[in-house]
């Protein structure tokens, strides 16, 4: 992981609220998280669409340097447009970018995680069931994430947990005249940082798990963890 992407761990993590109260005395908007999260995801996107560029360039034998001839708008601008405009990011077409775009995303997500459970797991009982290791999540670290907590929690009782957020608040300022799955894809980025929280705090206590988001109908987020076994 790189020194900026740890760095952005470390930020975010210190920007957590506790219940709308600074955490160790310091005096942080509420809204802090919300307007950072756009201008992080933002940042990721063109840097990656930019590295990659470079990349294909130099395979070329071309300077990385030199604009290109034709006359297109360059990603970075479009993105950068598009989410003063409407809280959106557009979102390139390249899976390979995404994939990259999505790994980047988690892992700052799985490291600031990591960091909330170390701040914030219950000093007066060790949590060891994973039924209550996901409440933690959905009460304690929604709570400080969010001001509020998960809205349902359904498991099967064989290492599937549902989360479901009717009012994910990352998403409730967000706006856009495409609906349906035009309005899902473009809020996928908003949901990988969070999928890294919940797998970071679930880490933190011992549990392995995958995370995976789903936005069927804006501002409701579900979070599905799939235990996975460390045999």
């Amino acid at each position: 992981m790189s020194a900026d992407s740890r760095t952005t761990a470390r930020l975010m993590s210190a920007l957590s609220l506790d219940g709308g109260n600074a955490v160790e005395g310091r005096q942080i908007s509420e809204s802090a998280l919300e307007f950072l999260l756009p201008e992080l995801v933002n940042t990721v996107i063109s840097t990656t669409v930019e590295t990659k560029r470079i990349a294909a360039r130099l395979s070329l034998g071309l300077d990385p340097e030199e604009e290109p001839q034709e006359d297109t708008t360059d990603d970075s601008t479009r993105s950068d447009s598009t989410t003063m405009a409407s809280g959106w990011t557009e979102l390139p077409e390249d899976s390979e970018v995404l994939e990259q775009v999505y790994v980047k995303l988690e892992t700052i997500g799985f490291r600031v995680g990591r960091r909330l459970a170390e701040r914030y797991a219950p000093v007066n009982r060790r949590l060891t069931d994973t039924l209550d290791i996901v409440k933690f999540v959905c009460k304690d670290m929604w709570m400080v994430l969010f001001n509020r907590q998960v809205d349902n929690l359904k498991t099967n009782h064989r290492g599937i947990y549902v989360l479901q957020d009717n009012k994910f608040k990352w998403f409730l300022r967000m706006s856009s005249n495409h609906g349906g799955a035009a309005a899902a894809r473009r809020a996928q980025p908003y949901t990988w940082l969070p999928c890294g929280i919940i797998r970071g705090v679930l880490d933190s206590f011992g549990v392995n798990a995958v995370v995976s988001p789903e936005t069927l109908g804006l501002p409701q987020c579900t979070f599905q963890i799939k235990v996975v076994s460390n045999e």
